[in-house]
């Protein structure tokens, strides 16, 4: 009997938070009337309260998402949040799960260390018992997605720790996370990037759309180069792309139009299966489509000659 198809996650965190009371195993307290109060006593125990659907819980008793996307909070935009929360309240509750005699964050890794920095001891939560690994993965890193905007490099390693994490294909993450395959593709191919690159863009002194074309360009000494460039140029998208082209010429001897450069910038599809075959080889494995149309060329790298022998017998 074929299986229900997984629900995707890009309709947004509202289908997290259910309208109605949700029971759990591990009932905590009760909200006051004032949801922003803390309660009486941060040590409380957790097992011996009734929850009605939404549940004041202490802060203390609250781990982090382990699978959190998110590396860094911008202190300046933390602190607004918190003296927001001072004056408000915690006006969206967080989402939990219960694991044995704590809760772990599903959703609102932000919004909790506000809490915490605006001196609450507790905060309101919706507790979700129906929460795995894999859906706790995936709402985590949508909350980060459509609330936070995650830099271009954390949203990329997001999507690989999911994807790697739970055996997923390009097109299966997209499909779960009401993503296309290409945007998705397209990030990931930023962690090629070497990593002071990497640093740049998570920092905004690169964008996306730098980012992208840099990451078309196999040489990384000359990634390095452009990229500083645009750092110290503010050279906008299109002028980078005329400037990898125009270095391009330089090194090949080639006359090389704008036009063609762009069709040789690799598709998500290529992307995606240069990644795939990598990791079922276990090298790094590169996909050059030719100018002519239907041809090209892989290179697989080998280390050494066991590598060579042990790649040869994967083919075989």
């Amino acid at each position: 009997m074929a299986s229900n198809p997984k629900p995707r996650l890009g309709r947004g965190l509202s289908s997290l938070i259910s309208p109605h009371p949700v029971q759990t195993s591990q009932p905590a307290a009760p909200p006051p009337a004032d949801a922003s109060a803390p309660i009486e006593s941060p040590n409380v125990d957790i097992s011996t309260k009734q929850v009605s659907g939404q549940a004041l819980v202490p802060l203390d008793a609250i781990d982090p998402n382990p699978h959190q996307p998110r590396q860094s909070i911008e202190p300046a935009a933390l602190a607004e949040l918190a003296n927001s929360i001072r004056v408000s309240g915690v006006l969206q509750p967080v989402i939990l799960r219960p694991v044995g005699q704590r809760y772990q964050l599903v959703a609102g890794h932000r919004r909790t260390e506000a809490a915490r920095q605006a001196g609450l001891t507790s905060i309101p939560a919706v507790i979700r018992t129906d929460a795995t690994d894999e859906n706790q993965s995936e709402w985590a890193l949508v909350e980060n997605i459509q609330r936070e905007n995650l830099n271009p490099i954390e949203r990329a390693r997001a999507y690989r720790t999911y994807i790697e994490r739970f055996h997923l294909t390009h097109q299966q993450a997209a499909s779960h996370l009401g993503e296309d395959r290409a945007t998705i593709s397209n990030f990931l191919r930023l962690l090629e990037l070497n990593a002071a690159i990497q640093d740049m863009v998570a920092t905004g002194a690169l964008t996306f759309g730098h980012a992208k074309i840099l990451a078309g360009i196999d040489d990384h000494a000359r990634q390095e180069l452009l990229a500083r460039r645009v750092a110290d140029e503010g050279l906008s998208v299109r002028e980078l792309e005329t400037l990898a082209t125009e270095l391009a010429q330089d090194l090949s001897g080639e006359t090389t139009t704008v036009a063609q450069h762009q069709r040789t910038v690799k598709s998500a599809h290529i992307i995606e299966l240069e990644q795939e075959l990598s990791r079922k080889l276990g090298t790094k494995l590169r996909i050059f489509p030719g100018r002519r149309k239907n041809t090209g060329k892989i290179v697989i790298q080998y280390f050494s000659l066991d590598d060579f022998d042990r790649i040869t017998g994967a083919i075989q």
